[in-house]
């Protein structure tokens, strides 16, 4: 994402150090300053195309009846990344 800020954290470092699991949810790019810094700390991260790809998922069923599976929301998910 775009703004002049991009490369700066909304809260301390010492914040993901202490996490589990990390929840990001911009979508593109990817590789956001929070993901990097989640991997330094080896945390799990949720990105934002996980999000994107399972809101899909829910607005697809929403729209035909049909549940998408785990592992069609994930090769949707990375499916996007390409």
């Amino acid at each position: 994402m775009n703004g002049g800020n991009e490369g700066q954290l909304s809260f301390p470092e010492e914040m993901v150090a202490k996490s589990k699991v990390v929840f990001d949810v911009i979508a593109m790019p990817i590789e956001t300053p929070l993901y990097e810094l989640a991997l330094k700390h080896n945390k799990a991260v949720i990105t934002g195309m996980e999000i994107m790809a399972l809101q899909a998922a829910i607005q697809f069923e929403l729209y035909t009846g049909i549940t998408l599976t785990p592992d069609q929301v994930s090769r949707a998910a990375a499916f996007s990344r390409l």
